[in-house]
């Protein structure tokens, strides 16, 4: 761990003293402009609502396998032995089936978060070079990277405004089906 922010503070005297000593340096907030966009809240609503479509999904076929699980109990000593068993057996496949199933669901809306937001961070690539080309920047830090800062060198808002006018819902959606 003290190597990693030795080498941090040297590769950050490096940046600092390497160019003119006039630097423009500012940084961003990704995690906020991701979150406070109108196309990042659009992902993320898109997600919650995936997510609460799944879970709704999830507990009716939990619930029905609990209606089953009750039911063999209930049955435990009418049936034969082999004949329980049998029952069980299956009974623990298909509780193996929708774990398994529940898992792989939860995942996939993961994976499909992470590609949506990476798709995201991609489309916002080109608007933050301009941004730098435009205002003389030299350097464009991410925030959660800087130790101490003062707050009018964070750029996020004007980030967060230039996003919103550049990229809406539609074109992030065409952006994302291609």
């Amino acid at each position: 761990f003290l190597m990693k922010i030795s080498t941090f503070f040297l590769v950050l005297l490096f940046f600092l003293y390497s160019g003119s000593l006039s630097a423009e340096i500012f940084y961003i907030d990704i995690d906020k402009i991701i979150n406070k966009t109108n196309v990042g809240k659009h992902i993320n609503k898109e997600f919650e609502n995936s997510k609460k479509i799944n879970n709704a999904k999830n507990l009716e076929s939990k619930n029905e396998l609990k209606k089953r699980e009750e039911s063999l109990i209930t049955q435990k000593n009418i049936l034969e032995v082999n004949e329980f068993n049998n029952k069980l057996k299956l009974f623990r496949k298909d509780v193996s089936d929708f774990n398994q199933l529940s898992q792989k669901s939860n995942r996939d809306l993961q994976n499909k978060l992470m590609k949506n937001k990476a798709n995201f961070l991609k489309l916002i690539e080109s608007i933050l070079l301009e941004y730098v080309a435009a205002n003389n920047i030299t350097y464009l830090l991410q925030k959660k990277y800087i130790i101490v800062g003062h707050n009018d060198l964070n750029k996020t808002t004007d980030i967060i405004e230039l996003v919103d006018k550049k990229i809406n819902i539609s074109n992030f959606n065409d952006s994302v089906s291609k």
